[in-house]
């Protein structure tokens, strides 16, 4: 992954977080990256659990899920990587490493590298 593209998919997290869809709670930002390029990128926002998927009947529409659906038909299988940015009210950034179903959930599609921000403000990588 490029840095040129981190800080890319930052600055969108960044100038979109005053809009985000859940003004209270933890804001996440996933954007499927493909050859260096953002396909399309998700938030979480309340909506109905995705129990089929295997999260928690409590759980509401997670940023990576977000973004895969708004990729699907764009992006290739087994050719992509996802960025995740978690942010605070005051754009703070924050963990943001994946919950154990979105993980198996980008693993099943086939990605190949998982990027998130950490609590020193750096970006770490996961290899599903």
């Amino acid at each position: 992954m490029k840095r040129k593209t981190l800080l890319q998919c930052l600055t969108i997290a960044v100038k979109n977080n005053p809009d985000h869809p859940e003004r209270d709670c933890y804001r996440h930002f996933s954007f499927i990256i493909q050859n260096h390029k953002i396909l399309e990128w998700g938030t979480n926002r309340r909506s109905s659990p995705l129990t089929f998927l295997g999260f928690p009947s409590h759980s509401k529409m997670h940023s990576e899920v977000d973004a895969c659906y708004k990729a699907k038909g764009i992006m290739s299988k087994d050719d992509f990587e996802v960025v995740n940015i978690r942010l605070s009210k005051k754009n703070n950034i924050k963990e943001s490493q994946p919950c154990k179903c979105c993980y198996a959930f980008l693993k099943h599609l086939g990605c190949k590298k998982i990027w998130f921000t950490t609590t020193t403000g750096n970006f770490a990588v996961i290899y599903p």
